[in-house]
């Protein structure tokens, strides 16, 4: 079955028939309801690739995340996800595990499938590869949207957090509850949120006349591992921190998983900050102080923003939109240490 055959059997045009699958351009209700009909009666299904060549259209989306596993990357496939299917898209999606040789494969197998948009977080914002390719997808007509991580020298859309203003939030915190020796576990500096994190613990450091000690400064790569390898050094130091502020989520697990296989426990022998909050650990009643945004607004924000690039055509849009998303900071008990108090450090 096929839509001339659709056609034939409803008594009308398949330019009529285009018309009532595709919901554009006007056709009598008495028309579309002999179309449905036979549609129904078939059990008819559109073969997308065909439909999309026939009115010059793609109906995929692709989706390129540095980190499938992460937590924060599957709510925002959600919130993407839930705004797509409002529209009939197909989402593909590409991870790159944080490597960019795999970013640029990826975007080059971008460039072979037909897709009408694409949403990126990009490994780093300074790469001139992946933004060269970027740029080279918008000048053949799929705008690019990014999502939680900035390329520098290109205007394109994007949906972003303030890091640096979370991460001195979130530090701030620690430095209430009485904490002087804060480390802090950072992301890669070749990205966005890395860098912006890093600089919000150096401001609330500063802010507060405390001196920043390069022994207390660790940096990982928003990994489960190096966190783990990070907390390790830290608290064998001879005078360890005793509070750490891990920069992303699965920071905060490896750190999470050295301190219980040494029986250090938060409260008593050290204290934590998050970025980023974990289901799981909320699941468990593991209460983790955490600076926390919503991962599926920047995703449904990020999805919308590439819904009004092809409502617009490309035409009078100015592209380079920004849009933030807020944050919170979620006291949870995790910042305070028993043994700490303003008065009295240890």
């Amino acid at each position: 079955m096929n839509i001339r055959e659709i056609a034939q059997r409803a008594g009308v045009s398949s330019a009529t028939v285009s018309r009532v699958l595709n919901n554009s351009g006007y056709v009598k209700s008495e028309t579309r309801q002999k179309v449905m009909e036979v549609v129904k009666a078939y059990d008819y299904v559109p073969n997308e690739i065909a439909r999309s060549l026939s009115i010059q259209d793609s109906f995929s989306i692709g989706v390129i995340i540095p980190d499938i596993e992460n937590e924060f990357f599957s709510k925002v496939i959600n919130g993407v996800n839930e705004v797509a299917e409002k529209y009939h898209y197909n989402l593909i999606f590409w991870g790159t595990n944080e490597t960019l040789a795999k970013e640029h494969r990826c975007l080059d197998l971008v460039k072979r499938r037909w897709v009408k948009g694409v949403l990126i977080a990009p490994i780093s914002d300074s790469d001139d590869v992946t933004r060269q390719q970027l740029l080279a997808l918008e000048k053949s007509g799929v705008p690019v949207v990014l999502i939680d991580r900035d390329v520098k020298g290109a205007r394109f859309d994007g949906v972003f957090v303030d890091n640096q203003q979370g991460a001195c939030d979130g530090v701030t915190e620690l430095i209430r509850a009485g904490h002087q020796r804060i480390a802090v576990i950072t992301g890669p500096d070749t990205s966005k949120p890395g860098k912006g994190r890093y600089q919000g613990y150096v401001q609330a450091m500063e802010e507060n006349g405390l001196a920043i000690r390069p022994e207390y400064v660790a940096c990982g790569d928003f990994k489960i591992a190096k966190a783990y390898a990070c907390t390790k050094r830290l608290m064998e130091l001879p005078e360890p921190p005793t509070a750490i502020f891990t920069s992303n989520n699965l920071s905060t697990l490896g750190c999470l998983k050295y301190l219980t296989e040494k029986k250090l426990k938060l409260g008593r022998d050290v204290s934590l900050m998050g970025f980023d909050d974990i289901e799981t650990l909320k699941m468990i009643d593991y209460r983790i102080s955490v600076v926390e945004r919503d991962a599926k607004q920047q995703g449904m924000e990020a999805m919308k923003l590439l819904e009004e690039c092809f409502e617009s055509g490309g035409q009078n849009r100015q592209r380079g939109k920004r849009v933030t998303v807020p944050y919170q900071v979620i006291l949870r008990g995790s910042e305070q240490l028993k043994t700490v108090t303003k008065n009295n450090l240890t």
